[in-house]
C-alpha cells in the first residue's frame, strides 16, 4: 500500500508539473529551454527569469512579453556567449517586441525583469523562423553536333577552258644582233655561188684526145 501510494503521489507530481508548464530558470545555469509557442509566468519583484532557445545560423527569433497595463516588466536577449544583442524597456502598458537574427549557431537566452516594484502574471510568444531560401532556375543551352547523311547529288555546270593553241614570240634582239644575222646570210649566199660556179667550170672542161686522132677515155689505151 505504501508503495502504491508513493507511485500515485508522483504521477499526481508530474501530472501538476506538466499542466503547470515549464518553470523559469533563476540563473543562465538553470534557464529553461522553449520552443516556439506562447507561455504564461508570474514575476515577483526583484526576481530574474531565465530561458534559453536554440537556434540556427540564420534563423530569425521572435519574442513579444505581454503584461498588464499597470505592470512594467522588460526583456532582454543574449548571445551564446551571455554578451547581450537586444532589450526592450519601453514604459508602463507597452508590450515589449524584439526580433533577433542568429548570427551563429547556439543557445541564446531570454531574461525577463521587472523594473522597479512591478509584479504581476505575463505572457511570454516566442517563435523561430528559417532563412529564406531563394530557388533560382537556371537555363541551359545545349549545343549537340548531328552528323547527317546526305545523298550524292550530281550537278551539271558549263566550265570554260582557255587553251594556247600556238604562240608565236617574236624576240627583239637589237640592231646589233640583226646586223650579225643579214651578214651571216649574206656569207652563205657567196659561199653557195662558188660551189655552184667551180660545179658549172668542171662540167664544161674539153676531152682528152688520144694518138690517131681518136678519143679514149681516161686511163684506157689503144691496142697496137
Amino acid at each position: 500500500m505504501l508503495t502504491a501510494l508513493l507511485v500515485l503521489t508522483g504521477l499526481l507530481a508530474a501530472v501538476a508539473a506538466y499542466a503547470q508548464g515549464p518553470v523559469p530558470g533563476t540563473s543562465f545555469a538553470t534557464a529553461q529551454e522553449l520552443s516556439p509557442g506562447t507561455y504564461t509566468f508570474h514575476l515577483q519583484p526583484g526576481d530574474l527569469h531565465f530561458f534559453r532557445v536554440t537556434l540556427k545560423q540564420g534563423q530569425t527569433l521572435f519574442v513579444t512579453l505581454r503584461m498588464a497595463a499597470d505592470v512594467d516588466f522588460d526583456i532582454a536577449v543574449l548571445s551564446p556567449e551571455r554578451d547581450l544583442l537586444e532589450s526592450g524597456v519601453r514604459p508602463t502598458g507597452f508590450y515589449e517586441r524584439i526580433s533577433l537574427k542568429a548570427p551563429v549557431t547556439g543557445s541564446y537566452y531570454i531574461v525577463v525583469y521587472p523594473f522597479g516594484a512591478s509584479s504581476g502574471s505575463y505572457t511570454l510568444e516566442v517563435s523561430v523562423v528559417d532563412e529564406p531560401r531563394v530557388t533560382a532556375t537556371v537555363t541551359v543551352t545545349e549545343f549537340r553536333y548531328l552528323t547527317v547523311a546526305v545523298p550524292a547529288v550530281t550537278v551539271t555546270r558549263e566550265v570554260v577552258t582557255v587553251r594556247t593553241v600556238a604562240q608565236q614570240v617574236v624576240e627583239d634582239r637589237g640592231p646589233l644582233l640583226n646586223l650579225f644575222g643579214m651578214l651571216a646570210i649574206a656569207a652563205g649566199l657567196v659561199v653557195a655561188s662558188v660551189v655552184v660556179s667551180s660545179s658549172l667550170v668542171r662540167s664544161r672542161a674539153p676531152p682528152q684526145q688520144g694518138e690517131g686522132g681518136e678519143v679514149w677515155p681516161r686511163g684506157e689505151e689503144g691496142g697496137a
